[in-house]
């Protein structure tokens, strides 16, 4: 196996193991979320911890976006050098 496909495979496989743990950091902030309607200025704090939660999912959600653009053009680099190695090309 070439150092390029194998150096390519390594990347590939950092990158998925952040995703995952991404999407983990995710699904708990999802668990934490909650749909209700605050009608007097007692609850005000739990409107700010929500509104934290909003704020760290949108960001998190860039950053899977950004995460899964990467994916998609490291894996599209690994099967070209995959190709170009069984035509003997590198």
């Amino acid at each position: 196996m070439n150092g390029t496909l194998l150096s390519l495979l390594m990347v590939e496989s950092v990158l998925t193991a952040a995703v995952v743990v991404m999407f983990l950091y995710r699904g708990m902030l999802d668990l934490k979320e909650e749909d209700h309607v605050i009608l007097n200025d007692a609850e005000s704090h739990l409107a700010r911890e929500q509104q934290t939660i909003r704020h760290r999912l949108k960001i998190l959600t860039r950053y899977l976006k950004v995460a899964g653009v990467a994916w998609s053009v490291l894996a599209v680099a690994i099967f070209g050098v995959w190709v170009a190695q069984g035509l003997n090309l590198l």
